[in-house]
């Protein structure tokens, strides 16, 4: 029990204290192919943010994160929102987020947006829009034991 706890502790310090990451997001829009449009621009890199890597922390973002809602698009909570699945994800991180991993399928687009957030002063950031989707991570992650089905109930 007293492990059990700990490793929950550790992993809250963590995710909370995690300076790994430092992209920002905004959803764009939601559509019926369960497809999810969001902006993404990474604060420490700035003008030297790559497509992608804005594509690969759409995912990421999707996965842990969630998407923070904006103009009339419904805020999005993580995938991985139990402790234990994100536990279970970590067996597969390092292949699904290689050079090619499986991260690839789940994303449609990264095109650099010229309409920037209004959190940006610096008119040279990057800042991409991109396209995840969501029903077919989803699915992936249920495929693999990770997260159970909807369906199952809770």
């Amino acid at each position: 029990m007293a492990k059990r706890i700990i490793l929950i502790f550790s992993l809250f310090i963590f995710s909370s204290f995690n300076t790994g990451n430092s992209y920002q997001t905004e959803c764009i829009s939601l559509g019926t192919d369960g497809y999810v449009s969001l902006k993404i621009w990474d604060t420490r890199k700035g003008v030297n943010y790559l497509p992608k890597q804005a594509s690969k922390d759409a995912v990421h973002a999707i996965l842990f994160s969630g998407i923070a809602g904006a103009n009339g698009c419904s805020t999005q909570p993580p995938i991985l929102n139990k402790t234990e699945e994100q536990e279970a994800f970590t067996q597969i991180s390092k292949s699904f987020f290689a050079k090619n991993g499986k991260w690839t399928l789940f994303t449609r687009s990264s095109a650099v947006l010229t309409t920037l957030p209004s959190l940006i002063s610096n008119k040279k950031w990057k800042v991409y829009q991109v396209s995840v989707s969501k029903n077919e991570l989803r699915r992936y992650l249920e495929e693999q034991k990770i997260i159970k089905s909807l369906s199952n109930g809770f």
